[in-house]
Order: C-alpha cells, then structure tokens, then sequence
C-alpha cells in the first residue's frame, strides 16, 4: 500500500497530524496531480469503444463533481466565520484546492459526456 493508499486519520491524534506534516512532498504533489485537467484515473480509457465504459466515466465523475463541489460551498459558507487569519488561510490554499479539482473533474465529465454521445451516435 502506498502512503497516498493509506487512510487518513483526521480524529485529533497528533502523532498523525506530525507524520501529515512529514509528508509535506506527497501532498504538493496530490495538490499538483490533482489540478491536472489531463490526469486519468486508474482504470480509464479515453479511446475505448464501449458504450458501457463510458456511461461508468459519467456516472464517476458526476459523482466527483457533486463531492468536490460540495466541499469547495461548504468551506466557502465556513470562512467568512472563521478568525481572519484563518480566513486568509482558506482562501490562499483550501478553495484553490478544492477548485482545480472542481475544474478538473467538470472538464473529465465533458470529455467522457461527448465519447458518450459519439458512441451513442454509431
């Protein structure tokens, strides 16, 4: 299993919060992969010829789309609450986050929405 595998444990231990902390790379890293609009998911084929592949990439990314959305208003709704350096702390690095992914999983649910209607078309 590799550490982005693992589960996260975010109930208050902080030996957890100190090895979160230690993997200061890998989550530059997700943050970065993640923004990525071309990233595929493991398992997806853009040049398949299945009907029934590309209903599957709909269904995940709208499912996708709905999560990211949700987190990206709720934190949203949250901030305007929150002390102001905790405020400025939100905005300059949680909503960018969350909006790349946003954008990235809207810009995948277009693409497998058009193979989709191509298929349908054959």
């Amino acid at each position: 299993m590799t550490p982005r595998q693992k589960r996260r444990d975010l109930s208050g231990n902080r030996d957890h919060y100190v090895d979160m902390a230690s993997n200061r790379e890998e989550a530059a890293g997700a943050a970065w992969e993640g923004a990525d609009v071309e990233r595929l998911i493991l398992g997806e084929n853009p040049q398949t010829q299945s009907l029934e592949d590309t209903r599957h990439w709909v269904a995940v990314y709208r499912h996708l789309v709905v999560l990211e959305q949700q987190l990206f208003d709720l934190l949203a709704k949250m901030i305007p609450n929150m002390p102001g350096e905790a405020q400025r702390e939100a905005e300059q690095t949680n909503l960018p986050v969350l909006a790349s992914q946003v954008e990235r999983f809207r810009y995948r649910l277009d693409y497998w929405s058009k193979r989709q209607r191509e298929l349908e078309k054959r």
